[in-house]
């Protein structure tokens, strides 16, 4: 359920005009939001070109037999580098987490995080990592 809040007209316009502001700098728009490469789903929130490019690139990346794993991977445009990765039921294995985030790091140099989803209550949650340290 979600909960209505009443803001004054102001507000909402700013709100509204600071949403179009971040759309705008997160680059270049795709034709669309997502679409099928290799078996998996990719989408970014804003149909971001770049992350919907560096997602391939990380399927690309991954060993062949990772990669077949995954169902999707979604990139959140307002948090920039940070990904969702859902994993086809029944296929979760413990290295897949090291097999995503080198094809992540692979890819596009780093993140600002990946949240990895998989059946059996597995799965995990990958500390950002752009080599700083």
């Amino acid at each position: 359920m979600v909960n209505e809040i009443e803001l004054a007209p102001e507000l909402a316009e700013a709100l509204r005009r600071q949403y179009e502001i971040d759309r705008a700098e997160a680059g270049q728009k795709a034709p669309v939001s997502g679409f099928t490469y290799k078996g998996v789903l990719l989408e970014s929130r804003w149909s971001v070109l770049r992350e919907l490019e560096a997602m391939k690139a990380v399927l690309d990346a991954m060993p062949e037999l990772m990669a077949r794993r995954l169902e999707s991977i979604w990139c959140d445009s307002k948090a920039g580098a940070t990904y969702s990765v859902s994993v086809r039921e029944g296929l979760w294995v413990p290295d897949l987490r090291r097999a995503v985030a080198a094809g992540v790091k692979e890819a596009d140099g780093g993140h600002n995080g990946i949240f990895i989803k998989a059946d059996g209550g597995n799965g995990c949650v990958i500390d950002p990592d752009w080599d700083e340290y």
